[in-house]
């Protein structure tokens, strides 16, 4: 992040509250994905950190989910969030999601940052990510969403290709959290994902 209010023209900028609050994630959370070159950001020369409108404006569009439909008198559908890098997984992540979860509204996106801005929006309650990603991993994003989000998901499932041994030195998963590893067995990761949904009370 540049500390220098351009000396051009001011370009278009957002406080860091308003796109917090935009994003359903604190002004903390924000501050640290300025921090870490997500969101391009300065300071004015009052010391106030202005968020970029083009950089903040380029996040919500993506992130933006259809509004639910109303359904009169029926439960509204599971929402599941896909987090993966490789959009061949996505899709086979989000095929085997569909027929575990028959209704579900299964959402797709591309890393841990874009994971952890759509869990605020759109608070899913049931959330799948690989670990290995670019700009924000699994690991980390799982971590994040356990201490610093106030949406947690209800169902958290991890899956990647390391074993054990080359996770560990990634770092620790939080509590809760179930691992797959990869290549998937359908059948397997369909009938952890209905327990999982079973015991965290997701159906009836």
């Amino acid at each position: 992040m540049s500390d220098l209010l351009p000396s051009s023209k001011s370009p278009r900028s957002y406080s860091t509250a308003f796109v917090a609050e935009q994003l359903g994630v604190s002004v903390p959370t924000v501050q640290r994905w300025v921090d870490a070159g997500h969101l391009k950001a300065w300071k004015t020369p009052g010391g106030h950190r202005r968020i970029d409108a083009a950089s903040a404006e380029e996040l919500f569009r993506i992130q933006r989910l259809p509004a639910e439909e109303e359904a009169s008198g029926e439960q509204a559908p599971l929402r599941v969030l896909i987090v993966d890098d490789s959009a061949d997984d996505r899709e086979v992540l989000a095929a085997l999601c569909e027929s575990a979860l028959p209704g579900a509204r299964v959402t797709l996106v591309e890393n841990g940052f874009q994971g952890l801005v759509a869990i605020g929006q759109s608070e899913p309650e049931i959330v799948v990510t690989d670990i290995m990603m670019p700009k924000i991993d699994g690991i980390e994003m799982l971590n994040q969403l356990a201490s610093h989000c106030a949406v947690r998901p209800k169902v958290l499932v991890a899956v990647s290709s390391l074993t054990p041994a080359q996770l560990d030195k990634r770092g620790r998963l939080p509590d809760g959290v179930l691992y797959l590893g990869k290549p998937l067995e359908p059948d397997e990761f369909s009938a952890v994902l209905r327990q999982a949904v079973k015991l965290a009370g997701l159906t009836g």
